[in-house]
């Protein structure tokens, strides 16, 4: 994954607003819990939506870089 990079989602589940939408990859987005875990989620900006959006790592396997979907 490139950060501004342009990707397309697969099928994520059924009724997922993310499914089959374009997003600009931002970059990954760590949340430091006051336990001391590190959870790993990443940035995307729906194509459409005025603000960013914060998804977990399981969610880049649904992603695919937009030229490779043509």
């Amino acid at each position: 994954m490139k950060v501004g990079e342009l990707y397309k989602f697969g099928w994520v589940y059924n009724g997922c607003r993310l499914n089959r939408k374009l997003a600009v990859y931002l970059g990954p987005d760590f949340i430091h819990r006051s336990d001391g875990e590190w959870i790993e989620n990443h940035r995307v900006l729906v194509i459409g939506d005025s603000e960013s959006s914060l998804i977990d790592r399981g969610l880049l396997g649904a992603m695919r870089l937009y030229d490779e979907c043509r």
